[in-house]
């Protein structure tokens, strides 16, 4: 199996602990946590798999950072305790998960990468 490169953009640090374990329970990856989106940025030149990506209080970032993803191909869901509709109009369309979230979430949105 493919080892993956997944990054997860998650302020609240038990919140991505938790997201990384229901990562590595589905997939073989090596998981990088950023905390902030000047942290997300500079993780975009990586080459990435997936991204979950946390929602951030600036729109104006969630906006640039979904951006460079798309460009880039890189597949992504927005994790949010906000409701999808919250979401800058941009993104309204955009790959969404609610927080609190379950596994079997997180094991449907990886299936872009699993298969």
């Amino acid at each position: 199996m493919k080892m993956l490169h997944i990054l997860v953009v998650e302020d609240e640090p038990w919140i991505a602990m938790d997201l990384e374990m229901m990562i590595i329970e589905v997939v073989t990856a090596t998981v990088v946590i950023e905390r902030s989106a000047a942290a997300a940025k500079k993780g975009l030149d990586e080459i990435l798999d997936f991204a979950f990506f946390g929602r951030r209080c600036d729109q104006r970032q969630d906006v640039e950072i979904a951006n460079i993803l798309t460009h880039k191909h890189v597949p992504f869901v927005f994790v949010s305790g906000s409701r999808q509709a919250d979401l800058p109009f941009e993104l309204h369309s955009a790959p969404y998960v609610a927080k609190p979230f379950v596994p079997a979430q997180i094991e449907s949105a990886l299936q872009v990468v699993v298969n």
